[in-house]
This record gives C-alpha cells, sequence and structure tokens, in this order.
C-alpha cells in the first residue's frame, strides 16, 4: 500500500507550501517598506504632498502584513506646478500635509531617506528566491518518483547515500565555508550601503551624508554589482564543493584505483594566496580608519565592509587548509 508514503508526500508538500505563502507575505512586506518601489536615488521632482484620500490595505494581503494605505494627493512641486499624483501603499497615510515627496523614473515615494535604496531590493531578490524555492519544493513533494528510471551509469559510480556517509574533509568545509561567505558578502554590502544613503533625494545628483565610505572601500563598484558577484561566486563554490564531496566518496568506495586514474597532484598547497589576502586585510584596516575618522559606530561597520570580508576569508583559509593530497591520504584509509 502507497497510503503512508503518499500521506507523508501531502504532509511535506503542505509544509513547503505554507513556507511559501510565509516568504511572500515577507517578500510583499519588504517591497512595500523599503524603496523597491519608488527606483532611482537622482529625482527628477522633489516637492510636498498633501493627501487628498487613501485606500486601506491589510492587515494580510497581497501588500504583505500590516495596515497600509495607498493614498492619492496632491503634490506641489519646487519647480513650480501642482498635480494629483498616487502613491504606493506603505509612502502616504491619510491626513497627511505638507510631506516631503520625490518622484523619479519610478513610482513616486516620500522623501525621507534612500537608505533602503539598495538594501531593500537585495531583501526583496532574496525573498522572491526563497519563496520560489519553497513553491518548487511543494510541487515536486506532490509528483510520485519513477523508481526505474535510472541514468546511465559512471565510470566510478558512488550512490547518495555513499556520498552522505563520506566524511567532511577541511577541503569540502573551505568551500562550504567559502560559498557563505559570499551570501554573507551580499548581505554586507547592503547593510553598508545603508548609512551611505541615509538621506532625502534631491533633483540632479545625490549626496551622501558620509561619502568618505567610498574611500575607505577598497572596491568602490557601482551599487548592487559586488552582491550580484558575491552570489554567483558563492553559487559556483558550492557546485564545486559537492563534486570534491562527491570524489570523497569515490576514494572511500575505491581506494588507491581510483586516486591513480585522477592522477591527484603532490605536494602541499601555496601559501602565497594566505599571505595576499591577509596583506589585502590589513590594507584594508588602515584605509578604513583612515577614512571614516570620527564617526558613529554604523559608520565604521560600513567602512570596514572590506576588512571584515578579508579577515572572515583569512580565518576560513587559515582554519581549513588542506591540499588535495592531504584530503586523499585522510579518505584512503577508510
Amino acid at each position: 500500500m502507497n497510503t503512508p508514503k503518499c500521506f507523508h508526500c501531502g504532509v511535506r508538500a503542505l509544509a513547503f507550501g505554507l513556507a511559501a505563502v510565509l516568504a511572500f507575505l515577507a517578500l510583499a512586506t519588504t517591497i512595500r517598506t523599503t524603496d523597491v518601489l519608488t527606483g532611482a536615488l537622482e529625482a527628477r521632482q522633489v516637492g510636498t504632498a498633501t493627501v487628498s484620500s487613501c485606500t486601506e490595505h491589510g492587515p494580510i494581503g497581497r501588500w504583505g502584513v500590516g495596515t497600509a494605505h495607498g493614498c492619492d494627493a496632491d503634490v506641489r512641486w519646487d519647480g513650480g506646478g501642482t498635480e494629483r499624483v498616487a502613491f504606493a501603499p506603505g509612502q502616504l497615510e491619510p491626513g497627511e500635509q505638507g510631506v516631503p515627496v520625490f518622484r523619479s523614473t519610478r513610482e513616486a515615494g516620500r522623501n525621507d531617506s534612500a537608505r533602503w535604496f539598495l538594501a531593500g531590493p537585495l531583501a526583496a531578490v532574496a525573498l522572491g528566491l526563497l519563496a520560489l524555492w519553497f513553491l518548487t519544493a511543494a510541487v515536486l513533494s506532490l509528483v510520485p518518483s519513477r523508481g526505474g528510471s535510472k541514468k546511465p551509469e559512471e565510470e566510478w559510480p558512488v550512490t547518495k547515500a555513499e556520498v552522505k556517509a563520506a566524511p567532511v574533509t577541511r577541503r569540502v568545509r573551505r568551500l562550504r565555508l567559502l560559498a557563505w561567505l559570499g551570501v554573507a558578502t551580499a548581505a554586507a554590502e547592503g547593510l553598508a550601503s545603508m548609512p551611505f544613503f541615509d538621506a532625502p533625494r534631491r533633483a540632479g545628483e545625490f549626496v551622501s551624508p558620509w561619502p568618505r565610505l567610498e574611500e575607505a572601500w577598497l572596491v568602490d563598484l557601482p551599487s548592487g554589482v559586488l552582491a550580484g558577484f558575491a552570489v554567483l561566486t558563492a553559487a559556483v563554490v558550492g557546485l564545486v564543493a559537492e563534486s570534491v564531496h562527491k570524489d570523497a566518496a569515490r576514494i572511500v568506495r575505491y581506494g588507491q584505483s581510483y586516486l591513480d586514474a585522477k592522477k591527484v597532484p603532490p605536494g602541499g598547497g601555496s601559501w602565497v594566496p594566505t599571505v595576499l589576502i591577509a596583506a589585502l586585510a590589513t590594507w584594508a584596516i588602515v584605509q578604513a580608519a583612515l577614512a571614516i575618522g570620527n564617526a558613529p559606530l554604523v559608520v565604521w561597520l560600513a567602512g570596514g565592509r572590506d576588512a571584515v570580508v578579508l579577515l572572515a576569508l583569512l580565518g576560513i583559509v587559515l582554519a581549513t587548509r588542506q591540499s588535495a593530497k592531504d584530503m586523499a591520504a585522510q579518505l584512503v584509509g577508510k
């Protein structure tokens, strides 16, 4: 009878479905409460708004968790002229008058601070991918597995159970930690951007309240580029980590015959990359200290973004140092 198995599939699908709904609500709330909708830093127009009418949304719905109001307001632009403008939920509240607002290439918004300009979209993308993953897992949980269809045998086949039982060597642990460091680096860029963009928009070029943060960073790329590169690197390194772990399972199963066929290179790893990382970390610390000066703690933390990432990288490299030859020697006896 397949009833127990189908029951467990249904429970798993229900759990993943509930998680997808919660992730979607978190995504919608993030979109409503950050700068995802209002967009660019440089405003085309700035002015003041007086709310004329509002529509209430919530407490739970497509705009997330909490009560929000989508409002129409009469806006008097600083350059002259008045017009009726619709604002997305989360921007204005009923009865507000003289509220600073701006309009960029996207929707008009409240002109309080641009601190969520980068952090908001990064969080929204992460939550969107999480919701999609949960939804996909829920659908796949309801699809019956086909035990008869197997892929062609590889030259050195190993089962999933053998891969799972294979020891997690320092080399595999290093790669996994580096993948997570890539994700953390993307988050660090988003957090570091918040004090840099913590100022209202103005027509023309955006002016940061802490412009010296750019001097504190070793790499000052356009907003979001570092985060995108870090996530892409994390995905590639994560795949390599699982491939190396699978190799470890093959060494455990086939022993010296697999090593002879693979031709593991002799000798240990070079210390040159480690020394280079240490030098860059020291340079990042000195540069941040010289650039920031007398500033609040949150600005110091933002300025130390590169130093923290490099120090974490150095710690991972030192703690998990292991050559391919050393990994093979660890596994061959098992």
